[in-house]
């Protein structure tokens, strides 16, 4: 069974992919968009909802908090983006951005394990 935080990083990757301003993206079928949408939002619940909840008071607590949080935000970016408000849809850089900087932390952290 793969660790958490690595199906975290994974997530989070398949996310900024997926949400990053590409022409490859605009070609995706809605189907795969929205499949791609809905893993990135379930593993953004997982962390807001589940893990951060339960260990609020820890790093890896307030990191699953701030990386669930935008990883829920960074799922709209990839399919719906139109539900969002306007703010977020000015913010997609800074989201996308601190979205980069959970997965490195994730995915540095993992290594160094």
């Amino acid at each position: 069974m793969l660790p958490m935080g690595t199906i975290m990083t994974t997530a989070m990757v398949i996310g900024l992919v997926s949400a990053a301003p590409s022409p490859v993206n605009k070609i995706l079928p809605d189907s795969v968009r929205k499949v791609l949408r809905s893993l990135v939002i379930l593993a953004g619940c997982w962390n807001v909802f589940w893990y951060s909840l339960q260990h609020l008071a820890e790093f890896w607590g307030q990191a699953a908090l701030v990386s669930g949080l935008l990883m829920l935000v960074t799922g709209f970016y990839i399919f719906g983006e139109q539900q969002l408000p306007a703010v977020l849809r000015k913010a997609r850089p800074v989201v996308l951005s601190g979205l980069l900087c959970c997965a490195l932390l994730y995915g540095i952290t993992i290594y160094q394990l």
